[in-house]
């Protein structure tokens, strides 16, 4: 087994492991995605907000089957529970097989 197929199978496994929601497409494709939503502070003229950042990780090649770009508007759910709609404004590989999806709620 080549060193990159154990990277896929590595990520494969952390994926399923960690994954609590589902990233679903117009087309009707879904994957299994690790969502996060933390809160930061944004700066607003001389102050801040609190906000979230919306993100979710998964394998690479699922960013490619699904075929997610900038401006893909995607759902994610937890179960048969909405989560919320999305569109992807920042696309982050990290070279190994995981990607991660910056997302915003405002479109």
């Amino acid at each position: 087994m080549s060193f990159t197929d154990r990277i896929a199978r590595c990520n494969g496994a952390v994926v399923s492991r960690f994954a609590e929601h589902a990233v679903t497409v117009s087309s009707g494709e879904s994957a299994a995605i690790v969502y996060d939503e933390p809160s930061k502070l944004a700066e607003v003229y001389e102050g801040q907000v609190e906000t979230s950042s919306p993100a979710g990780s998964l394998g690479s090649a699922e960013v490619t089957r699904l075929g997610i770009i900038h401006g893909t508007r995607l759902s994610i759910s937890k179960g048969t529970l909405l989560v919320g709609d999305f569109e992807v404004v920042g696309i982050e590989p990290d070279g190994t097989g995981i990607t991660r999806l910056i997302l915003t709620k405002d479109f």
